[in-house]
């Protein structure tokens, strides 16, 4: 149980552990599809890839999947719930040669705060099956951008529930990264850019 998220569970499935609940699987350690998706993709860019920034950890099924595929960046863990970071905390520290830094705050405060620049950002963040409308926003978008190290790439998992609100953002992702692809997995949409 999550310390803001109170209907989550913590599952052992198949020697790896899941983060969920009924409605949603947030993690699952590296099976995680948005993530082996954007890995997939980004996949001729990662040796170049030195620091990461992951909004929206979970357990951390991005730095598993990466780690799966033999790459070990520096990575900033943001994670609004404290109990869900200590738990991805514990569950990664079993990975060899993994840096991890994680930081127990809400994205968009982080992310209105950030100076710092990343390789590669991860914008995984949901409230059930919904993206916040921050997330989408024109603003943190630009805030993600802002983030990215010259040559940087930005995935960012969305979840469609309304195709009217879909269309919008998938225009507002455009307006601030003009150049970019997405790859789709069932109900999920990963944004890469670049």
């Amino acid at each position: 149980m999550g310390s803001h998220n109170f209907a989550l569970e913590l599952f052992l499935y198949c020697n790896q552990f899941q983060l969920g609940n009924a409605e949603i699987l947030y993690s699952d350690g590296d099976r995680y599809r948005p993530a082996i998706a954007a890995v997939k993709h980004l996949k001729a860019f990662l040796p170049s890839v030195k620091k990461v920034l992951i909004l929206g950890t979970g357990l951390g099924s991005m730095v598993r999947v990466l780690h799966s595929k033999g790459y070990t960046p520096q990575f900033t863990l943001v994670e609004y719930d404290k109990v869900v970071l200590k738990w991805a905390m514990e569950t990664l520290d079993e990975l060899q040669g993994v840096k991890l830094e994680p930081v127990c705050a809400d994205a968009k405060v982080f992310m209105a705060k950030n100076n710092a620049r990343y390789d590669l950002v991860f914008v995984d963040i949901f409230i059930g099956r919904v993206v916040p409308d921050f997330v989408a926003a024109e603003a943190f978008l630009q805030q993600c951008k802002n983030a990215l190290a010259p040559g940087g790439r930005l995935a960012f998992n969305y979840i469609i529930n309304d195709m009217q609100q879909w269309e919008e953002v998938q225009r507002v992702f455009a307006s601030v990264f003009p150049d970019h692809t997405v790859v789709k997995h069932e109900v999920n949409r990963v944004f890469i850019t670049g």
